[in-house]
């Protein structure tokens, strides 16, 4: 009984091949026309990730942060950060610089000439938050004293950001200034 089943499977097969239509009008027409392959995609798989996620307060008037989160390619994010370590001292940390992600985990890592070890940054990205930690032995970042990174940056928007707001209030464009020509101007 199963080799008869076997058999008339391999028969219905064979069948439908025997049967794909030769003519390329036919055969057109049955099938739904192909995206060409050069034309572009409209969504970036890192589009999930986009978006505004902050941390305390935002207002400067306490400890607080703000992360934009632009998607560059298929594997890569543009990230602006901003924080504030708050009162007495009100000590700032800025950076623009990318990460590529991988299963919904991003990793960026930099170093500047002056650095022994430089920064390395891991970002866990879920629906709603991303959880960001620095390395350890990696957090000579730039940033003011006592100013780190770490914290749980709750979603506030999943807009794609155009610009950042750079320390001098000037905007920067996402899609026109690269991390690397951001820095190298010593922004």
């Amino acid at each position: 009984m199963i080799r008869l089943s076997i058999c008339l499977s391999l028969l219905l097969v064979a069948m439908g091949a025997c049967t794909e239509t030769t003519n390329p009008a036919e055969k057109s027409a049955a099938m739904p026309p192909a995206a060409p392959a050069n034309a572009p995609r409209t969504t970036l798989q890192t589009a999930a990730y986009a978006g505004e996620y902050n941390w305390g307060d935002t207002t400067r008037e306490q400890a607080g942060g703000t992360l934009l989160v632009y998607p560059e390619s298929d594997s890569t994010v543009l990230l602006a950060l901003d924080v504030s370590n708050g009162p007495p001292a009100f000590h700032l940390g800025q950076l623009y610089q990318r990460a590529v992600i991988r299963q919904g985990v991003g990793h960026c890592a930099f170093k500047e000439e002056y650095d022994s070890l430089g920064c390395r940054l891991r970002l866990a990205f879920s629906a709603e938050k991303v959880v960001v930690e620095t390395e350890r032995g990696y957090s000579e970042c730039g940033f003011g004293q006592g100013v780190s990174a770490d914290e749980t940056y709750r979603r506030t928007s999943s807009v794609v950001p155009q610009d950042f707001m750079n320390s001098e209030g000037a905007k920067v464009s996402f899609k026109t200034t690269s991390p690397e020509q951001y820095n190298a101007a010593g922004q």
